[in-house]
């Protein structure tokens, strides 16, 4: 017996991701079939030879998240959301990387088709920054002196002329 299902898009180009942000999209995985089925879904680095011209192989599985294994049921799609976060340093940034996402059905029968969709991700040249957590603790120290330092002029000064 041969599988009947589909898996789209057949690739996804994510361009100019900044390291230190994210990226969010969605596959379709069609059952074709009259029964439900599982499917596991893993990342697979392609040898040189199989990758796009210039792009070097992604460094990290773990920057790419989804879930593992999804059932859909007879005669039906389910949508898998994927999310890609490169880490926020610079020497990710100004990279294109290539990546193959694998769905393969669970049960293993003679004829197995594995599908592969290629993801395609570039980085932009500048690392995105993320809020500055010295400046804003800074901040709301000199917030608070400022409200000590009024309070304690206004008792110091209401004790130098007490009302009669």
């Amino acid at each position: 017996m041969a599988w009947s299902f589909s898996v789209s898009p057949v690739e996804v180009k994510i361009d100019n991701l900044p390291p230190g942000e994210a990226a969010e999209f969605n596959l379709t995985i069609d059952n074709k079939d009259n029964i439900s089925h599982t499917f596991i879904l893993t990342t697979h680095n392609p040898e040189e030879s199989e990758r796009r011209q210039g792009r070097a192989e992604f460094p990290n599985s773990n920057w790419v998240s989804f879930p593992h294994q999804v059932e859909v049921q007879a005669n039906s799609e389910a949508e898998v959301r994927v999310k890609v976060a490169i880490p926020s340093q610079q020497k990710w940034a100004g990279k294109d990387w290539e990546i193959w996402l694998s769905i393969t059905p669970e049960e293993k029968e003679l004829l197995v088709v594995n599908y592969y969709i290629r993801l395609l991700v570039s980085t932009g040249k500048e690392v995105q920054a993320g809020p500055n957590m010295g400046l804003i603790i800074a901040i709301a120290i000199g917030i608070l002196l400022l409200g000590y330092s009024i309070h304690y002029f206004r008792r110091k000064a209401k004790a130098k002329h007490p009302r009669h």
